[in-house]
């Protein structure tokens, strides 16, 4: 009966486990990553400086939302060519200090293993970024293109939704600041650029992103535009790149997920329940017998 009792257990648990849908909080989700075909060897400086520059992102992060680091770091000296390392954070402008951590410690621990021994690497999330490299980036504007997505298309029919989404990102095209943002009605819009850029670069580099994110995807229930040193997304309902139907699609696989595990707890369950009852019955007959 032991035994029973803990393979139930065991199911009871795996189900509330799959049932779980939080265990990705917003701020944590994983965009896209990019590292560098060079590698580094292990048990190398670069490595160790790389350890060094990772840990302080994410220890700095309860004080701001943005830092750069170059390691090692001394006055005067000299850094050394494929051992210095050159990295930054950086969490979206409306975080507290406490997302703002959760978001780059998940970055740190997925760009040490997608990028496991590349001397540079990129991940961005959705609302933070990571950044590391062994030449220096901080303040060269970069408007290479690293991802777009736009979302299902709006008819043409609804042109009241069309109007908004052309408001909200014109309104992020006329803001200023390195983190802008944008609303109308259930569409929002964010754009941001890192704040290693002067404000002349960062204008440019927004200016880029919203214009790119205006001419391929202002037709659409959402989408987002990357570049090396901005982005623009806007999204309806809080889902910036898939648009409405992979949100729904998301949530459909989860409830069905849940459905069909808590059949199987169900008829597990009365399995048990059912043996219980027959070896119930089997030993009130076999006292009876005995009488």
């Amino acid at each position: 009966m032991f035994k029973t009792k803990t393979t139930l257990l065991c199911f009871l648990l795996v189900a509330v486990i799959f049932m779980d849908p939080s265990s990705s909080t917003a701020t944590d989700n994983y965009i896209y990553a990019i590292c560098s075909p060079a590698k580094f060897s292990p048990a190398s400086s670069y490595e160790t400086n790389l350890n060094s520059l990772l840990s302080s992102f994410v220890s700095s992060t309860v004080l701001r939302r943005y830092e750069n680091f170059t390691v090692p770091n001394g006055s005067g000296m000299k850094q050394e060519r494929g051992v210095t390392v050159y990295g930054l954070f950086q969490c979206r402008g409306d975080l507290d200090p406490t997302s703002c951590s959760t978001c780059v410690s998940s970055a740190v621990a997925q760009v040490r293993t997608l990028c496991s021994y590349s001397y540079s690497g990129y991940l961005q999330m959705d609302s933070c970024i990571v950044r590391y490299d062994n030449v220096s980036f901080f303040g060269v504007e970069d408007k290479t293109l690293n991802l777009k997505k736009c979302g299902q298309v709006i008819g043409f029919d609804d042109q009241y939704a069309l109007t908004r989404v052309n408001d909200v990102i014109s309104s992020l095209g006329s803001g200023g600041g390195a983190y802008r943002t944008g609303g109308n009605g259930d569409i929002q819009g964010v754009a941001q650029c890192t704040e290693d850029l002067s404000s002349s670069q960062c204008q440019d580099c927004l200016s880029d992103a919203i214009e790119r994110l205006r001419s391929d995807c202002g037709m659409a229930q959402g989408g987002y535009v990357y570049l090396s040193k901005c982005y623009a997304r806007f999204s309806f309902g809080g889902s910036h790149a898939q648009g409405k139907k992979d949100n729904k699609d998301d949530k459909s696989v989860q409830k069905t997920l849940a459905i069909i595990i808590g059949i199987v707890t169900l008829i597990i369950l009365l399995v048990v329940f059912l043996a219980f009852i027959g070896k119930q019955c089997r030993k009130l007959q076999d006292d009876k017998c005995c009488k």
